[in-house]
């Protein structure tokens, strides 16, 4: 069985996906990723027949969008709701160069603090709004890592390559603990450079007599 193309773009594509933590244009270079491997992923399905392994693949793909465009409009939700609604409580934050020397008796004769507390008060109200967005977008976000180790456990079950399983685990705890800020996508990195030296670990040609 010729594995050579999706081991190329396998690998190509999982270090691409490496690249969201490259500011601007990093989450394309992703996206790119994601459609080289789920490219290389769908000819290794076809190969061994097995299509859970392709469409387990394609869920989390699909899903990971999901909670990306959620988190962007939750955010832009609350932002319109909490600033935009609410910018004349900040009016007279301009006429003060407290956050430049400090002047605290020169904020107060401009009556910032009244507004700015105000300000404040009614962002914490709407807090809500993000804090619920945001824990939607990680629950489709850890059902995506589910479904992506899904995918690489029915992998390593038809091509015994184990750090398919190791990046699969990886990915998905990285995904649970997401919610304590960076720690997850720590784990994930990992994850994904198993899944890099999983795809670059594939035979060019692999036995049919290998397959279980």
């Amino acid at each position: 069985m010729e594995l050579k193309q999706p081991k190329i773009l396998g690998g190509l594509g999982a270090i691409f996906i490496l690249c969201f933590i490259i500011p601007v244009i990093g989450w394309i270079l992703s996206i790119v990723g994601f459609i080289l491997t789920a490219i290389a992923i769908k000819e290794i399905s076809d190969k061994v027949k097995d299509k859970p392994i392709f469409t387990n693949y394609l869920i989390s793909i699909i899903l990971y969008f999901v909670s990306g465009v959620t988190a962007i409009i939750g955010s832009i939700i609350f932002f319109f709701n909490a600033v935009v609604k609410n910018l004349d409580k900040f009016e007279n934050f301009n006429n003060w160069n407290g956050f430049n020397d400090f002047g605290i008796r020169e904020f107060n004769r401009f009556g910032g603090f009244p507004k700015i507390k105000e300000f404040l008060t009614i962002i914490g109200s709407k807090i809500w709004i993000l804090v619920l967005i945001l824990a939607i977008a990680w629950v489709i976000f850890v059902i995506a890592g589910y479904f992506t180790k899904s995918s690489f456990d029915k992998l390593v079950e038809k091509i015994k390559i184990d750090n398919f399983k190791t990046a699969g685990i990886l990915i998905f705890i990285g995904s649970i603990l997401t919610i304590l800020f960076g720690v997850g996508f720590i784990i994930i990195l990992v994850g994904v450079i198993f899944e890099i030296i999983s795809f670059f670990s594939l035979p060019d040609i692999y036995e049919e007599t290998q397959l279980t």
